[in-house]
């Protein structure tokens, strides 16, 4: 194993930027927690508007060095950059140990075509037929060193599969703890974000797609008109159908602040009161595909991160992380009346909710972007 200031790692990453989806976040957040243990990293990356500052958007402190393809963000980038990355890199080859990606097409290409050592990070299933049969290619190849996933549960799909278990790494998403050490009170933050300084505020921060638990939010807000819910994020297609949802009930407790860059964030969690992850058991991603099974947000160690308690449904891949009673309070998904109880129960006894945040600040301190990367890279020295 190479010390890591003279490994060389290079992620090809094909995810929209500056947009409302987690993927770019999780890409720009590996690369810096990549340089932070010293390994020099660069990213491959589609051409994108350079007038914005990419580094400042995702909240990375220790720059990183970012490489374009020109014309390659277009519809279909991910099969056209990833094609095109596969040759770079074998144009380049010798001047990095390893490559890690989020692309099938680039794997398909680097370890079929190409003989370039690559580590596939998985985060949802094979989508189709195309992405079944290039997985079938190379899941066997000597140059896919490593093949990862976010959650136990989407290890079993691809295990299922017929993936080596040799080959297979389980690594849950991560956060970045500095960007919540945060010195304003939670009334600070509050007047500095246009929040009720006279309610507790419930937040659930994400997208809001179907089966994100928004609804069960908005009849919460109906019952407890003391207390203030707040969404942060989601398109505003999603959002749409939820704020008429609530006005038609004339609820004024439930709120939707909508998208706000990912550096800001943190704000919000902290000056929340209760964080909560409402999901259904039929939880989607974009696409429409349930994802209840293997899903593994990265809200979940951003709530861990901020100190304050959780409320979540208790799915499987949760359960990975949170322990009922002791890191979190579970309720049964899709059960109102469990939500409520669970809900009282943390509003009505600070002792309870205080040791739960303080699990939860301890156990996140395992869930770095930095301990995700030691997992994936194998990296036993540090």
């Amino acid at each position: 194993m190479k010390k890591t200031e003279s490994m060389k790692i290079l992620y090809v990453g094909s995810p929209p930027l500056f947009s409302k989806g987690a993927s770019a976040i999780h890409m720009m957040k590996m690369c810096q927690a990549i340089k932070g243990l010293g390994i020099n990293v660069e990213l491959l990356f589609p051409d994108y508007d350079k007038k914005r500052d990419i580094y400042e958007y995702y909240g990375i402190k220790d720059r990183f060095k970012i490489k374009t393809i020109p014309f390659t963000n277009i519809p279909g980038r991910q099969v056209v950059h990833g094609f095109l990355s596969s040759i770079y890199c074998y144009i380049k080859k010798g001047s990095f140990d390893l490559v890690v990606t989020r692309n099938i097409v680039f794997t398909y290409f680097a370890t079929k075509w190409f003989a370039i050592p690559t580590i596939y990070d998985a985060h949802h299933p094979l989508v189709n037929d195309a992405a079944r049969w290039m997985f079938n290619s190379f899941k066997d190849s000597d140059n896919l060193k490593r093949f990862t996933t976010n959650s136990k549960g989407l290890a079993d799909i691809y295990l299922k599969e017929g993936l080596d278990e040799k080959k297979l790494v389980v690594a849950h998403n991560g956060v970045d703890l500095e960007r919540f050490e945060i010195s304003e009170t939670n009334e600070e933050l509050k007047k500095e974000l246009g929040l009720p300084l006279d309610k507790k505020i419930v937040c659930y921060c994400g997208n809001t797609y179907s089966g994100r638990g928004i609804e069960l939010l908005i009849s919460a807000a109906e019952k407890y008109k003391e207390l203030h819910f707040l969404v942060v994020g989601g398109l505003s297609e999603d959002n749409k159908k939820y704020e008429l949802a609530a006005n038609s009930k004339n609820i004024k407790n439930f709120e939707l602040a909508g998208f706000v860059p990912h550096s800001s964030v943190p704000r919000y969690l902290k000056a929340s009161d209760v964080l909560v992850i409402p999901y259904s058991g039929e939880i989607t991603i974009k696409g429409g595909t349930n994802a209840a099974g293997f899903t593994s947000p990265i809200k979940l160690f951003e709530y861990m991160a901020a100190g304050k308690p959780i409320l979540s449904s208790a799915l499987p891949t949760i359960l990975e992380i949170l322990e009922d009673g002791k890191t979190a309070s579970l309720f049964e998904a899709g059960n109102f009346d469990s939500f409520c109880s669970k809900l009282e129960v943390i509003l009505d006894s600070p002792e309870y909710s205080k040791t739960l945040s303080e699990n939860s600040s301890y156990e996140v301190l395992e869930y770095t972007w930095e301990a995700r990367v030691k997992k994936i890279l194998k990296i036993p020295f540090l």
